[in-house]
């Protein structure tokens, strides 16, 4: 099947293609019955009726052959033909051979001269016996071998049910080789006929060895010399009036006698004929069918694929709302509804990418604010002006600081740094810091050193230290930072611990609902930013830990996956 140039063409061609095979099929599995029909039901019948009917044949000549020739030699036979015998006797014992047995025989005992003396024929079949050619060759040829015992098919026209056209003949001599007369034994046509009655080969014919037909059952193999001569007969057909016979031929050791069954194939051709025309007028229907059946159920099918085709389409044109509401096969339904959710998972994504990317800029706003906040930066001039007279080398350093203070906030490059180059960052600005508060400010960063080459969202700890100094120089003379960063469970905990003022439970519990807003947008951005932009860039199982008590500082922990450095959010 060639490759189809939509999923519609190749449904078509893919039923067409089921039908054809199943068409195949059927034609082999008839092929298949023919022959197993012909084998068992005409050749297998037709060879088993002729095996029958060899073996009865065969099994009664043997015994005719047999009883002729133990009666020709019987000693009461031979008083009866020397006119000395008891002629009831022999007449018994003749009738108890030919006519006590299945297949029954007329018998003819004569004198050497050729008169009758014990028989079972009729007066007219007696003359017909006497008068006939063939009797009279018979004759002459058991004269020329008086030992011999002649077997063969003789035609003699009886009546009343007598007619017999297999002859046995045996001339009886005496102790002394002399002639004495002539035993013959006529199989009745009838006795076989009965017995071939009903048998499964609709044609049986016996022949001698020279084809005269001996029996048959149908007359229209029989030539006018008598002789078995079917028209167009090969080794296992044959045809008779134009129909076909399958045949089969038995030859019997005993006198050459063949014994042919014909079994007519004339209704196999027919069953093929019927059975050819039937399977090619059910192909045709089929195959119109199933292109009917097939543009149905693709079509049915297909509109569950359309509608998602029709979703794809809409969401490339950027309409994501788009729902597909078809109620469909419970495999396309599960299409349905993940597509669905994908849908939805992209418009929360491409929320929370839009709220993400404004509260970095936010953010980044707030520092730049802060950054050139001109009380600020005129709080650093003063200081610099002071530790240019009093340390030229600290003032060296205030100067690269606040200078780096300034290029990292207005860098807009990656959204991610290195852990160490925020904490440079926020070092810098403890610095300005401090030298701003002087004494007042203290601080410590204390982070393990494998953590420092971790990815971190850029200006993510500032705003945390900022609100640390903001409000804790504000109630208190003296304020201590530390600055921590450990790893446990794949996690990077970063903290910032002061020993401020702190926060009373009210106020704490009120930053806290704050914190777990996803919409509020508060006056101060600072700890809320960075907790819900932790929570946008890696889940809700991330961003910031508050504890404060009132009096006794407060710590805040930023919690972030650790990743690796090739790692993307």
């Amino acid at each position: 099947m060639g490759k189809a140039a939509t999923f519609k063409d190749y449904m078509k061609r893919l039923f067409v293609g089921y039908t054809i095979a199943l068409i195949l099929v059927m034609f082999i599995l008839f092929i298949l019955l023919l022959f197993f029909n012909f084998r068992l039901f005409i050749m297998k019948a037709n060879e088993d009726c002729n095996q029958t009917v060899s073996s009865f044949i065969s099994r009664h000549y043997a015994g005719y052959q047999k009883s002729i020739e133990d009666l020709s030699q019987n000693e009461e036979v031979k008083e009866v033909l020397l006119d000395r015998g008891n002629l009831r006797k022999v007449n018994n014992l003749l009738y108890e051979s030919c006519l006590g047995q299945e297949f029954k025989a007329n018998f003819v005992l004569l004198k050497s001269d050729g008169s009758i003396v014990s028989t079972n024929l009729y007066k007219t079949n007696q003359i017909l016996f006497s008068a006939n050619s063939a009797i009279k060759d018979v004759l002459v040829r058991l004269q020329s071998d008086s030992s011999a015992t002649y077997s063969g098919a003789v035609r003699l026209p009886y009546d009343n049910g007598q007619k017999a056209d297999l002859l046995f003949a045996r001339a009886v001599l005496s102790n002394s080789g002399q002639l004495l007369g002539y035993l013959f034994f006529g199989l009745q046509e009838e006795s076989l006929s009965a017995f071939l009655r009903n048998r499964d080969a609709d044609i049986i014919v016996v022949t001698d060895r020279f084809n005269n037909v001996i029996f048959s059952t149908d007359s229209l193999v029989i030539d006018t010399l008598g002789k078995y001569k079917p028209e167009n007969e090969g080794q296992l057909t044959a045809v008779i009036d134009q129909k076909p016979y399958y045949v089969t031929t038995g030859v019997l050791p005993e006198g050459g006698v063949k014994i042919i069954t014909m079994t007519s194939v004339a209704k196999q051709q027919q069953f093929i004929k019927f059975g050819v025309i039937f399977l090619c007028g059910m192909s045709f229907f089929l195959l119109i069918l199933v292109k009917v059946l097939a543009d149905k159920v693709t079509a049915r099918n297909l509109r569950s694929i359309d509608e998602m085709l029709y979703a794809v389409s809409e969401c490339r044109k950027g309409n994501i709302n788009y729902r597909i509401k078809s109620r469909t096969f419970a495999e396309f339904q599960t299409v349905y509804d993940e597509l669905n959710n994908m849908m939805i998972k992209l418009q929360q994504l491409i929320k929370n990418n839009n709220e993400l990317a404004e509260r970095k800029r936010l953010m980044e706003v707030k520092h730049l604010e802060g950054q050139f906040n001109p009380h600020f930066v005129f709080n650093v001039m003063e200081t610099l002006r002071y530790e240019i007279m009093i340390n030229p080398e600290q003032a060296a350093q205030m100067v690269v600081s606040f200078a780096n203070l300034m290029r990292y906030s207005i860098n807009y490059g990656s959204m991610q740094v290195p852990l160490k180059t925020d904490i440079g960052y926020v070092q810098d600005y403890l610095m300005l810091q401090k030298m701003r508060y002087n004494q007042r400010l203290a601080y410590t960063i204390e982070i393990e050193e494998a953590l420092l080459h971790c990815p971190v969202p850029k200006l993510l700890i500032q705003p945390i230290v900022e609100n640390s100094i903001v409000h804790g120089m504000e109630h208190t003379r003296k304020l201590t930072i530390h600055i921590t960063g450990q790893a446990y469970e794949d996690c990077l905990a970063l903290c910032v611990e002061d020993d401020g003022p702190g926060m009373s439970a009210e106020q704490l519990a009120k930053l806290k609902r704050l914190l777990a807003d996803e919409n509020a947008m508060p006056k101060h951005i600072g700890l809320y930013n960075v907790h819900r932009a932790a929570q946008l860039l890696y889940g809700k199982e991330y961003g910031l830990t508050i504890e404060s008590r009132s009096g006794q500082g407060m710590r805040v922990v930023l919690k972030i996956p650790v990743m690796l450095e090739e790692e993307h959010v």
